[in-house]
C-alpha cells in the first residue's frame, strides 16, 4: 500500500474519503503488525482524518 499525501487527500471530495478510510480501515486487520503496509495504511488513514478536520473548519 502506498501511503496518500494530504496534497493528494484534498483533492477528494468528502464522500470519496470516506469510502476510502472505510476500504483501509477493512483491510487493516489483514495486514501484520509492524509491517510497512501496515505502517501505510495507518498514516493514510491520520491523513484522511486531517483532511476530514480541516474540511469541518472551512468556511
Amino acid at each position: 500500500m502506498q501511503v496518500l499525501t494530504i496534497t493528494e487527500l484534498m483533492r477528494l471530495t468528502r464522500t470519496e474519503l470516506c469510502a476510502l478510510a472505510s476500504q483501509i480501515a477493512a483491510k487493516l486487520p489483514t495486514y501484520p503488525e509492524g509491517s510497512p503496509e501496515r505502517t501505510a495504511a495507518c498514516t493514510t488513514l491520520l491523513n484522511i482524518r486531517f483532511v476530514l478536520s480541516r474540511r469541518d473548519l472551512s468556511p
